[in-house]
């Protein structure tokens, strides 16, 4: 019997997986077409311009009392949708230098509008960026399945089913539901769905999984402790938050989401090295396998706890920017503006501290256990 050389296979695998990027490529640049024309599907007015006449309408004073210039556009537009398809419309739109209240507008940008005099004229909107928004999540997409192939397309139904689960949680609380009921399952549904989902049911997942439990537990317990032994909270220093009636409950599950994904991550390195560990070399003594799993740690600790100070910080950015630019201290901005960034940014910080030692523990534990017959398993 004939065997096909193992460079024919490789090369038939090869071709198979450029067809199908080719043929996904393909979808994405119809769906960008499809997308760019889709004004047919909006209620909203949406309109083209065709021309642009801007000029400078003179100074005003800014909330910083500094002058500011102002600029003027007379825009023509053509209507790409509704009854009056195809025809030109007038508008204005005044902006300013520093452009945070209204954007200047460019010759092709597609707008959304607001009708007025008959249909002849209008105010916009804003823009239409659904063609931006659509070509950045396919890109996304694209290379999660270029790069990862299978675990990128596992990865997209992780995010589309976690999204679905947003959803569904907070619309059960807009329905009258217990913030903290919801959120308990939300959290139980994110770390077993997600790490099943993208890792398999074996024995790494399981250790994950219960590592990143107990770690959430042992976080929110430490949180609950501290304000049980606290003075009462001011959330009216939270923004939005002070006007809600169940503000204690919203920020507590605000702290048990907000890091549950680094935890997550901490957690699956360790158990997923340590597998690889046993799996090469099944002879491994416990004690070998924990120091192992502390060396990771240590690796991982710094990054990890550097990315959750990028993510919060990059969201208080314009917060810091308008508040300065108002002559608001930068302590004064810590003190009273703040405070709830940053104790969320402590507590997950702990949590990410925390997870090292008890997933080295779980993991070790999980993976040196025996089966009936005397064999190890990963």
């Amino acid at each position: 019997m004939m065997t096909t050389p193992v460079y024919v296979t490789a090369g038939l695998k090869a071709f198979k997986k450029r067809r199908y990027l080719f043929i996904l490529i393909f979808l994405y640049l119809i769906i960008l077409v499809f997308v760019a024309n889709d004004a047919w599907l909006y209620q909203t007015p949406i309109a083209k311009i065709t021309q642009v006449r801007t000029k400078e309408n003179g100074k005003k004073k800014s909330t910083n009392g500094k002058d500011e210039l102002y600029y003027k556009q007379e825009i023509d537009a053509r209507l790409l949708n509704g009854e009056n398809k195809g025809k030109t419309v007038s508008l204005s739109n005044e902006y300013s230098y520093s452009g945070v209240l209204k954007q200047k507008y460019h010759k092709g940008d597609k707008i959304l509008l607001e009708m007025s005099g008959g249909g002849t004229s209008g105010n916009i909107k804003g823009l239409k960026r659904d063609v931006q928004l659509t070509a950045l999540i396919g890109a996304l997409f694209l290379l999660l399945i270029a790069v990862t192939e299978k675990k990128g397309f596992l990865t997209i139904c992780t995010i589309v089913v976690n999204i679905g689960i947003f959803g569904v949680g907070f619309s059960q609380f807009l329905k009258g539901k217990n913030i903290l009921e919801v959120c308990n399952l939300m959290s139980l549904l994110f770390a077993v769905g997600t790490l099943i989902f993208l890792n398999g049911v074996h024995r790494k997942t399981w250790a994950a999984v219960i590592s990143t439990l107990c770690v959430l537990a042992v976080i929110m317990g430490i949180f609950d402790v501290v304000m049980m032994h606290s003075e009462e909270l001011d959330y009216s220093e939270m923004e939005y938050l002070g006007s809600l009636d169940n503000p204690a409950d919203i920020f507590r599950a605000e702290v048990m989401l907000a890091g549950l994904g680094a935890i997550m991550d901490v957690a699956v390195t360790i158990s997923a090295a340590l597998g690889e560990i046993v799996q090469k070399k099944p002879e491994v003594t416990f004690l070998e396998l924990f120091r192992s799993g502390r060396e990771i740690g240590y690796d991982i600790m710094g990054t990890m706890m550097n990315v959750l100070l990028f993510v919060f910080g990059c969201g208080l950015i314009p917060a810091f920017l308008i508040r300065m630019n108002n002559e608001v201290g930068f302590m004064t901005i810590v003190r009273l503006h703040i405070p709830y960034e940053i104790c969320r940014f402590l507590v997950e910080s702990i949590g990410i501290v925390l997870a090292i030692p008890i997933s080295i523990l779980i993991a070790s534990v999980c993976m040196k256990i025996r089966f009936k017959g005397g064999r190890k398993g990963c």
